[in-house]
């Protein structure tokens, strides 16, 4: 399994509160078996938001964790259809979430990952993809991102 693909994505998530929105992530990282504990995936996202808001800017954000609970070092896509309060930098409510989830012992990946995903977010034409582009389109934008 690639790190990022189709399967990883819902274009429709439901959540009208970051709880919500992190359950549905947890649920997905769960239905495709890369996490041994849904619950847990939870714990840890919010864990995560308490250091510091992974609320970004311009919509979206990158909730992540790190943990044993992970199997594979994966990035998880989803939109929301409402606007989700997040506590961004910006102020601004987020739609748009890629989760980035690694085993503990791989931490380097994780930082990897994010330096990458966050040099990208500056731009607005990579933000317009995430934000508009169907999921072809973001697959190949974010796979080219992490590259």
């Amino acid at each position: 399994m690639a790190m990022f693909e189709i399967s990883h994505m819902s274009m429709t998530l439901t959540g009208t509160t970051q709880d919500e929105i992190l359950k549905d992530l947890a649920h997905l990282a769960k239905s495709l078996d890369l996490v041994s504990d849904e619950a847990e995936l939870v714990n840890d996202y919010h864990e995560r938001e308490k250091e510091s808001t992974t609320g970004f800017g311009n919509g979206v954000a990158i909730p992540h964790a790190k943990s044993n609970n992970v199997k594979t070092a994966t990035i998880l896509f989803g939109r929301s259809q409402a606007a989700i309060e997040w506590d961004s930098l910006d102020g601004k409510p987020v739609n748009t979430f890629i989760s980035l989830l690694v085993p503990a012992d791989a931490g380097g990946v994780h930082l990897k990952l994010l330096a990458s995903l966050s040099r990208k977010l500056v731009h607005k034409d990579f933000v317009e993809i995430l934000k508009t582009g169907d999921q072809q389109a973001v697959l190949n934008a974010i796979n080219e991102a992490i590259s």
